[in-house]
């Protein structure tokens, strides 16, 4: 199921594309409490920092932990007792660096990702969207069971999360061609549906070029068709330079959100 193609792989750009969490423990014999020990980027750290925030503080390592880990956070009224499901989902998605009016972006993982030979492989993810978003027969078995895969991932992660979970809302950008029809669009609905999380429609004033083709400022473009309160999903297929996930943000905190969480199946590679 994966695709191999040829690459150059010392001519990508990989600066900050995208992490997960390498290794954690969680160590409850702090006598002020459990300490959780991560080995991830500075902006995953503050994924779980705008997860835990309010029941957790940052905490200095020691010595011999600095050799392996990056970061401490101190749980001084005990962990929470979803504490380790959520650090394996972290370890599993890809965490983004969030782009403008998005305070967490996530991707299921990347749309290719290097194999042990400097080549170009297609991850499952990617393997998704090739054979639905894509597909010329979107009605054969290979796309239908894709479909599936894809949407449970996204459901189990949107009901593992505590961020997600709490959610108000699920919006997206609109498609290109702003016919309310764009693949994400129709995505999104879906996993709403799924989740138990209302759908809120997003318009654009009319058909664009396509994103990745033309990227554009996207800040102003869309318009929420409703009121929005508390932290909203932006759910899309593909997180490409976060144009789109920024726009749909945007459009989110002028409806009224106060938090954005950005939600997509795969992340291309850029080079």
């Amino acid at each position: 199921m994966l695709m191999r193609v040829g690459f150059d792989w010392a001519d990508l750009r990989w600066d900050r594309r995208g992490e997960r969490v390498q290794k954690f423990v969680i160590a409850p014999g702090n006598p002020r409490g459990v300490a959780l020990i991560v080995s991830c980027p500075d902006w995953i750290a503050e994924h779980i920092g705008a997860i835990y925030g309010a029941v957790c503080v940052p905490a200095p390592l020691t010595d011999d932990a600095s050799k392996t880990y990056t970061h401490a956070f101190l749980f001084e009224g005990g962990a929470p007792a979803e504490l380790e499901q959520v650090m394996e989902t972290l370890s599993t998605v890809v965490t983004i660096p969030a782009p403008d009016y998005v305070d967490v972006a996530i991707t299921l993982d990347f749309y290719n990702r290097p194999d042990d030979k400097g080549e170009l492989e297609r991850t499952a993810a990617g393997f998704w969207i090739f054979t639905t978003k894509y597909a010329s027969q979107p009605t054969w078995s290979t796309s239908r069971d894709s479909r599936r895969k894809m949407i449970r991932a996204l459901v189990d992660v949107i009901e593992t999360h505590p961020l997600l979970a709490n959610a108000s809302a699920i919006i997206t950008a609109p498609g290109h061609l702003a016919d309310g029809q764009g693949f994400g669009e129709v995505l999104a609905r879906e996993v709403a549906g799924r989740v138990g999380i209302p759908y809120i429609e997003t318009t654009s004033p009319g058909p664009r070029p396509q994103q990745k083709e033309t990227p554009q400022d996207l800040t102003s473009v869309f318009t929420v068709q409703g009121e929005l309160s508390g932290a909203v999903i932006v759910l899309d297929d593909v997180y490409h330079a976060g144009g789109s996930a920024s726009g749909a943000a945007a459009a989110a905190r002028r409806a009224g959100a106060d938090r954005v969480y950005s939600l997509t199946v795969a992340r291309t590679i850029r080079w």
